[in-house]
């Protein structure tokens, strides 16, 4: 793992007792001398030590770690201590809830984007490194497809280029599609 591919993008971090979040926001650097991420002080209210499992949401898709918060603060930043990332192999077996509200923005031909006239709004229930699982109430969708679909969040938005491996029928009007993630996209949200 180097910084630019996790520098500025977003960490969940929980504490590994009682799976409660501590932080969720963005980190500001990565340090491989010491396998560290630097994240605001700001963002953790309770600076003392904890065990902790992190996902972040890399530039080519979630990572997850087991690790250490020790209040160590450094450059208006609190350092976070990150084990060994898990193989690629157990990170696609693990699925993370999300429980995002969206929307399918269009669908892919020949590489041209076809757009909605009204996106079509989903549920995204969880993601793992290289998939994720949308509720929704329409039908629309059929093994193969390739569509865009934009999730918002707290901190920005997720822009994700998917294709339908699985379909399930969950209800008289709903369905469940099991998706692989072909691109993904962070955009922080503007403060201020």
């Amino acid at each position: 793992m180097v910084d630019k591919e996790v520098k500025n993008r977003r960490i969940i971090i929980k504490d590994a007792e009682d799976d409660r979040t501590i932080a969720d926001t963005d980190i500001i650097s990565y340090d491989s001398a010491t396998h560290s991420i630097l994240i605001s002080a700001d963002s953790i209210r309770d600076k003392r030590f904890h065990r902790i499992c992190a996902i972040i949401f890399a530039e080519n898709g979630l990572y997850k770690f087991h690790g250490t918060i020790r209040g160590t603060m450094r450059r208006q930043g609190i350092e976070v201590f990150l084990s060994k990332r898990e193989t690629k192999k157990e990170r696609r077996a693990v699925r993370y809830p999300v429980d995002l509200e969206g929307k399918i923005e269009g669908i892919y031909s020949d590489e041209n984007i076809k757009m909605f006239h009204r996106a079509v709004p989903v549920h995204a229930v969880n993601m793992s490194s290289n998939g994720i699982l949308l509720k929704t109430e329409t039908r629309f969708l059929n093994i193969g497809e390739v569509y865009s679909l934009l999730l918002k969040t707290d901190a920005g938005t997720l822009k994700m280029q998917c294709e339908v491996v699985r379909i399930q029928e969950t209800g008289f009007f709903s369905r469940d599609y099991g998706c692989r993630i072909a691109n993904l996209q962070w955009t922080e949200k503007k403060r201020g």
